[in-house]
């Protein structure tokens, strides 16, 4: 999802015009949020799909063959042909083997699938080493011209395969799709499955976020409350440490319990006040996706949850920046009081301040602005003249 979920997590807009000077604000705003700390903007928090599936490749690739490793020596290796799986109108007559320098070690007899990429007129390969097991599910693999939901269901019979390269692509195709086609294929992910994988150590945590979240996408009454109370009882967990997993499990409570279960994430976290590090990391990002896709949620509650992060200094700079995007101009007073705050107020939240204030449309903000121009008119300044030089950045400014 880190490409196609991206834009949910680090934007959180919703469908309006935000005009020429909020683009503008936004990307002052986002100069501040880079040095915010732990609550700086990331990649989609629920999955890291930070390379292709083997059908992204396959339809990327001008020629795809497999081969079995007649040699290995040197910095070469040698490959026999044993099916041209795409590309053959490339010859007249397809090669029988092919030599590729060696990416990593393999054995005589070791198969693989070979990507071929252009490379102006010649093909560059890409060996990905494989099984037949691994054949058997790539050859059946559905083209990406094929609906979304029913690409995923193939797929999802796949997750936590004990073949790990197949359960690892299994999953980065879910990773990849648009969160509505995820949301259209839930039927072919048992709710039983997706909890024993959460409670399971063995499965690598980085996947414990998708299927956490998965938990909340639309079930039958019956299976949805069920899905609440087993995620209930994990953000229920006490925690001193990093959960790796945690912001997906969060959004999947948010999914399924709407307003009741946000009300439970202010008392059990947000309120908190030595609540750990880590799990505030996971409840902003979340927070951020519920905003865009908790349908069961008025935006407005959502900023009201995002509101108590400002009283965090290591979190108050993203906070302003996400308020800003949402126009939740309500807690003006509280932004602004921040710009002071003592002992000391982050370089990073003073611009966010600044920029906020900048933004917002209410005669309230342009007395603030002027109130801090007056109080430190360099560092003002120099804001202001930073969100002139961006001003060339329109639209949503995404970090």
């Amino acid at each position: 999802m880190a490409n196609t979920w991206r834009f949910f997590i680090s934007t959180a807009n919703r469908p309006n015009s935000l005009g020429a000077r909020f683009g503008r604000a936004v990307a002052v705003l986002l100069v501040a949020v880079a040095s915010a700390g732990p609550g700086q903007v990331a990649a989609c928090p629920f999955c890291n799909a930070v390379q292709p599936t083997l059908a992204q490749r396959r339809e990327a690739a001008v020629a795809v063959a497999v081969g079995e490793v007649l040699t290995a020596t040197g910095d070469q290796q040698r490959f026999r042909l044993h099916a041209l799986v795409k590309g053959r109108e490339r010859w007249e007559t397809p090669p029988d083997e092919l030599t590729l320098a060696a990416d990593v070690p393999r054995k005589p007899g070791q198969l693989a699938i070979l990507f071929g990429t252009a490379a102006g007129e010649e093909i560059a390969w890409k060996a990905v080493d494989a099984e037949e097991t691994l054949l058997s599910y790539f050859y059946r693999a559905p083209s990406l011209r094929e609906p979304g939901a029913q690409r995923l269901r193939y797929f999802a019979r796949y997750l936590e395969h004990p073949q790990p390269a197949i359960a690892e692509d299994a999953y980065l195709e879910f990773g990849h799709a648009p969160y509505d086609v995820v949301a259209q294929a839930s039927d072919g992910l048992a709710s039983a499955r997706l909890q024993a994988w959460l409670l399971d150590e063995r499965v690598p945590q980085h996947r414990k976020g998708f299927y956490g979240v998965a938990l909340g996408l639309p079930r039958p009454e019956r299976e949805r409350q069920a899905n609440l109370e087993f995620l209930r009882r994990l953000v229920s967990e006490p925690s001193d440490d990093f959960r790796a997993g945690f912001d997906g499990i969060l959004g999947g409570f948010l999914l399924a319990g709407g307003e009741g279960a946000l009300d439970t994430l202010d008392q059990r976290l947000l309120a908190v006040p030595d609540a750990p590090e880590g799990d505030l990391r996971h409840a902003v990002k979340t927070l951020r996706f519920v905003y865009e896709f908790g349908k069961d949620i008025p935006p407005e509650r959502v900023a009201r949850s995002m509101r108590q992060f400002l009283k965090r200094p290591g979190f108050a700079a993203a906070a302003i920046v996400d308020l800003a995007r949402w126009q939740d101009w309500d807690c003006l007073e509280q932004v602004a009081a921040l710009y002071d705050r003592a002992p000391s107020t982050p370089a990073g939240t003073r611009r966010a301040v600044i920029g906020y204030l900048a933004n917002c449309p209410r005669a309230e903000a342009a007395v603030e602005l002027a109130a801090l121009k007056q109080r430190d008119p360099q560092g003002v300044a120099a804001v202001l003249d930073e969100l002139d030089r961006l001003g060339g950045f329109e639209g949503s400014a995404a970090p």
